[in-house]
């Protein structure tokens, strides 16, 4: 049976020395907020329907004799120390969660502060503490942890 999987693809950040990467931020976010698992438990449903929604069209190819490509592309990549791989589940799992974020569902839901992003603290500007300081969305630092998160099915 397939097992959905969230993780993300593991890139250095460019900051600093470069031995930080996206597989240990996203360790540390999951270990200390629970972030992808809350995210889990909120979208449980709406992910269910995108992978109902991904097995009908890949039924619908194999009757109009079409290749069939398992919820699309194959993906592997690295997830901190491992190499993953298996079957990509089309984008939307990804933009949903990357809304989640945006939103600040996960702070709503949790009910946790993140000291930096309350105070507008930003990696991605020249001046990373803005002036005038207005609240941010949690983990978006500079928006690599976002962009390389990916849901993908493992059997």
């Amino acid at each position: 049976m397939p097992k959905l999987m969230l993780g993300v693809v593991d890139v250095a950040y460019s900051d600093g020395d470069g031995a930080t990467t996206t597989g240990d931020v996203a360790g540390f976010l999951e270990a200390e907020y629970h972030v992808m698992r809350t995210f889990l438990e909120m979208y449980e449903e709406q992910i269910g329907e995108f992978l109902a929604d991904a097995m009908v069209g890949e039924i619908e190819s194999m009757a109009q004799g079409k290749p069939v490509t398992i919820f699309g592309k194959d993906v592997s990549t690295h997830l901190g120390d491992r190499v993953i791989s298996g079957s990509s589940v089309n984008g939307k799992i990804e933009e949903a969660f990357r809304n989640y974020l945006d939103a600040r569902e996960w702070k709503q839901v949790s009910g946790q502060t993140i000291a930096s992003a309350e105070q507008g603290v930003s990696l991605r500007k020249k001046q990373s503490t803005p002036k005038k300081p207005k609240a941010r969305a949690e983990f978006f630092s500079t928006g690599l942890y976002s962009a390389s998160f990916r849901a993908w099915l493992e059997s």
